[in-house]
């Protein structure tokens, strides 16, 4: 007997595209107007359109103004941008790092969905209570199972996120943050990252130790940089999280974190558990001192149960002047590999990447050119395809997943466009060369290659549709032109769409 039938992933799909961004999300639009209109009341003297053409003084004194008439000033060369809305920058990446301390202006009187919910009085302290509810449909070909093969798949992920932040005093803190993830009728079997029946993503107390150093103690997530190295993998239904211990010394512009962890494995039906044969520690450093640049540095250390013992010395620098941006990160990677025999571990990656805004344009484009390279297995004794560690894979190479970041070279552009202020539109091209002959590993499946270093290219589309300042649906498409060293028979396709609101 067929459970969980496809009409069910159709009838989901519907609720995912269309009810719940349209009436659910609704309620939420109206629930936050009164924020909305607390935080840019109209201004009289802005009854009147402003062209582009006024004087730059028009346009700022127009700005801030939470009108369509208004959208030419902001839109001015020079002129002052509207600020964003406080609601949408309160939600983190992580979400034990959010900020609701607008709640505590008393030029606010705005109320968006949960925030009657945060700085409640309990105990001694202060308690926030929030979350986030997710929904994504996904049509996947030739992505299931072996990878580049004549399959289909239609299917829909559910995921909700509960948390509770309590500041017990100005040196003492506990989080707790759950999580309950499902997917509904996979034809071809579910992935590991895409089903976990209740458990816990954080349960940590914070002790503060000094003015400047801060320790964090038991299951919690982790994030540095740009996420290529370390991220909770907010992609995935489950997210990653860790065990462990965490120092944290933070100084003006300057800031250290020292930790060491065990990945916790994702079991579908009980409770989570660290496995402690998977150690994972290191030291991450930012810097902010610089004019226009940020500065990250960090040394990583990986032991895991294939007996890879690895550590990673890597920097990051991002910044920008004027309209041009720029972004560097390299890492080398060495220790031992002793799955094969203790052989020496010899690898490295690097990012770089070339920005320019256009703001004075339609549409406000930004351009940006990369190039990333990751070593691989060279055959000749060493070990040289490089271990990605834990990254937020899904971001980068391409969002149909068939390239880890190893032994690949990819040149790649991206391109981001507003059409109006509610609206983002994404373009991301990548060619794919492999480092060596041997194959590049994917993330969610194997892939049948041979020893041609010609393994594709991939186009991302992506639109994203703000509803409120914390709910949003993005419709994607990604396809996969596969080169001549995959030998699948058919090209790869990626549909889907998502539906999120944070409270």
């Amino acid at each position: 007997m067929l459970t969980r039938p496809k009409w069910t992933v159709l009838v989901g799909a519907a609720l995912a595209i269309f009810f719940v961004p349209s009436h659910l999300a609704r309620a939420v639009e109206l629930y936050e107007a009164v924020a909305e209109s607390a935080f840019a009341p109209p201004d009289p003297n802005c009854d009147a359109p402003v062209s582009c053409d006024a004087p730059i003084s028009e346009c700022n004194a127009c700005n801030g103004c939470y009108s369509e008439r208004c959208t030419g000033c902001d839109n001015c060369c020079g002129g002052l941008a509207q600020p964003p809305h406080p609601c949408a920058k309160s939600h983190k990446g992580l979400f034990y790092d959010n900020d609701f301390s607008y709640l505590c202006d008393p030029d606010y009187s705005g109320c968006c969905i949960g925030d009657s919910l945060k700085s409640r009085c309990f105990g001694c302290g202060t308690l926030d209570i929030g979350g986030q509810w997710r929904l994504r449909y996904h049509h996947e070909q030739g992505m299931k199972g072996t990878r580049f093969t004549n399959t289909t798949d239609d299917f829909l992920l559910n995921r909700l996120r509960l948390y509770a932040d309590w500041q017990i005093s100005e040196r003492l803190r506990v989080y707790v943050e759950g999580i309950y993830a499902d997917s509904y009728a996979e034809r071809l079997g579910t992935r590991p990252i895409d089903v976990n029946n209740g458990d816990l993503l954080n349960a940590f107390i914070d002790v503060r130790l000094t003015d400047c150093l801060t320790g964090r103690f038991g299951r919690q997530e982790l994030l540095y940089g740009a996420q290529r190295t370390i991220s909770p993998l907010d992609w995935a239904n489950t997210r990653r999280t860790f065990e462990g211990v965490k120092l944290m010394y933070h100084n003006c512009d300057w800031s250290l974190d020292g930790f060491y962890s065990n990945l916790v494995a994702v079991d579908p039906n009980r409770f989570d558990r660290a496995n402690y044969n998977t150690k994972f520690y290191g030291l991450y450093s930012v810097y902010k001192g610089l004019p226009t640049n940020t500065l990250d540095t960090y040394i990583l250390g990986l032991e895991n149960p294939a007996g890879d013992s690895l550590w990673t010395l890597g920097a990051r620098v991002t910044g920008g002047r004027d309209a041009w941006l720029w972004e560097f990160e390299g890492a080398y990677q060495g220790g031992r590999n002793s799955a094969r025999g203790g052989v020496v571990h010899d690898a490295g990656f690097a990012t770089v990447g070339l920005g320019r805004k256009f703001p004075c344009l339609a549409w406000k484009p930004t351009l940006w050119a990369y190039f990333d390279y990751a070593s691989g297995d060279n055959g000749a004794g060493n070990f040289n395809g490089y271990n990605q560690l834990f990254p937020l894979a899904h971001k980068y190479l391409g969002f149909i997943d068939a390239v880890q970041r190893s032994n690949i070279e990819a040149p790649n552009v991206l391109l981001t466009m507003k059409p109006h202020k509610k609206v983002k539109l994404l373009f991301w091209y990548y060619y794919f060369q492999s480092n060596t002959a041997a194959p590049v590993p994917s993330i969610g499946g194997p892939h049948p290659q041979n020893a041609s270093k010609d393994l594709g290219q991939e186009l991302d589309m992506v639109l994203t549709y703000t509803i409120t300042p914390r709910s949003s649906i993005l419709f994607g498409y990604s396809h996969f032109w596969r080169g001549a060293k995959i030998d699948g028979p058919t090209d790869a396709d990626f549909i889907y769409s998502q539906w999120h609101v944070n409270f």
